[in-house]
């Protein structure tokens, strides 16, 4: 007797339906209102693409492929994947190899392009077979739904912890649809909203990202398990999406940034865009404070892993990642410095606070530079350009004279300067009305420069 696996082939994709038949004799039929009709007696119904998947697991099943089955039953019968369970799942995933989703179907022969095709038994009875050719693409994509659906509830207990549905209103909505966000973390389509659509395919981004960063990063040892590695950087990625989702300019502007994988996938971004989202995600007050800081210190690792691995003649770093990832983390760190300045003011160490205000001032004007592409390229070993104070200064009279800043931002600036100076090496009264100046005048400096590089 043979072992029955049973599992839901609802689990795997359905977007056309095909039922094959033999024709009835219409004329026995008193049915006036069939004789109208081409009707069949189905005997072969094909869910595209499900049916490809079901028959590359009945396909495992007979040829006793033993990895393959194991995996099989043990997701069949709710049995729990150990790490190594898991790592041998991904082995079958994670291969670079076209998927039936990216191919536009034009033939007459609708069956193919899903990797099937119809044969015969010994019976002469219709049956659906995989063509030998699409065997590694259909086994991908088998164990990929598997995955999802082995990891679904986590995965959307994490996507139910951002209100997506605060920043989404549904277009051209049917009389079968209700106003409430939907998601899939499947590949096809699945939804006629484009905005809803693009979600779903950057949630799955995110998703594939998680995966593919256990594989092959270098995190997975900081977890106890798979599962605690998925759900919190899954929840990272998830952040990520959420920001980007509630910040977009447009109803349809949504896709998933890899900040979290290596910064060499970022190379189809443009500076503009790039640089306007990571901004205004850390700015997003939805976005809990600890979360916006992983963010930053992924930034910073990120960078700098990059910049010490690249090679010299890469100019990915000098066309897209410092100017947009380095203005970033100095307009950062300028908001950081300043928000130092205001603690020390509020508790009367005026003299540290008009320190904090100088070098608020410094970085707010490195950011511009580093935005103008004025700033000197990073030394080799250090995330730092070959700028001094004088340099810098000189670069604030270019700015003036070109019309970038004022001659008031110059004025702001020359006077914190000055109070910073006599404040750290001289013997100078420095009181609470002359602190609070210095305050608003870096407020003023920084929102200028805001608002220049926005």
């Amino acid at each position: 007797m043979k072992e029955a696996i049973e599992i839901n082939a609802a689990i795997f994709p359905k977007i056309m339906t095909m039922v094959l038949g033999k024709p009835i004799d219409k004329s026995k039929n008193e049915d006036i209102a069939l004789k109208d009709l081409t009707i069949s007696e189905p005997d072969l119904i094909i869910d595209l693409p499900r049916s490809a998947h079901v028959v590359y697991l009945q396909k495992i099943a007979t040829e006793h492929n033993d990895l393959e089955l194991r995996l099989l039953k043990q997701y069949a019968y709710g049995q729990t994947f150990t790490d190594e369970d898991y790592s041998n799942l991904l082995d079958l995933i994670l291969k670079p190899i076209n998927r039936s989703w990216t191919q536009t179907i034009s033939t007459n022969d609708v069956l193919s392009p899903f990797g099937l095709c119809i044969v015969k038994d010994e019976d002469n009875n219709r049956k659906l077979e995989i063509i030998e050719d699409a065997i590694p693409t259909i086994q991908v994509e088998a164990w990929e739904c598997i995955i999802i659906d082995m990891l679904k509830k986590s995965a959307l207990e994490v996507v139910s912890c951002f209100d997506f549905n605060k920043h989404f209103t549904r277009e051209q909505r049917l009389d079968s649809e209700d106003e409430k966000l939907r998601f899939s973390l499947n590949a096809w389509k699945f939804s006629a909203d484009v905005a809803e659509q693009k979600l779903s395919n950057a949630l799955r981004s995110a998703f594939m990202f998680t995966l593919v960063s256990y594989k092959y990063g270098d995190l997975k040892e900081q977890y106890n398990s798979f599962q605690d590695y998925f759900e919190l950087e899954f929840y990272k990625r998830v952040s990520l999406v959420y920001g980007i989702w509630s910040a977009r300019q447009s109803e349809n502007d949504i896709e998933y940034i890899p900040l979290y994988e290596s910064f060499y996938n970022l190379d189809r971004f443009q500076k503009d865009d790039l640089t306007r989202i990571i901004c205004a995600i850390l700015d997003n007050k939805d976005i809990a404070i600890d979360e916006r800081q992983i963010l930053r210190n992924r930034l910073i690792e990120g960078i700098g892993e990059f910049h010490s691995n690249k090679s010299q003649s890469d100019a990915l770093e000098e066309t897209l990642l410092k100017p947009s990832i380095g203005y970033v983390l100095l307009r950062e760190k300028a908001k950081e410095t300043l928000k130092s300045a205001k603690l020390l003011y509020d508790n009367g160490q005026y003299n540290d606070c008009a320190n904090r205000c100088y070098y608020a001032m410094m970085n707010a004007l490195k950011s511009l530079l580093e935005h103008q592409g004025k700033l000197p390229e990073w030394k080799p070993d250090e995330l730092k350009g070959r700028e001094s104070h004088d340099s810098l200064e000189k670069d604030l009279d270019e700015m003036v004279s070109e019309g970038v800043l004022n001659n008031t931002d110059k004025a702001n600036f020359q006077f914190v300067k000055d109070k910073r100076w006599k404040c750290d090496y001289s013997l100078f009264v420095f009181q609470n009305a002359d602190a609070d100046t210095c305050v608003k005048k870096t407020e003023s400096f920084l929102t200028r420069i805001e608002n220049i590089t926005k």
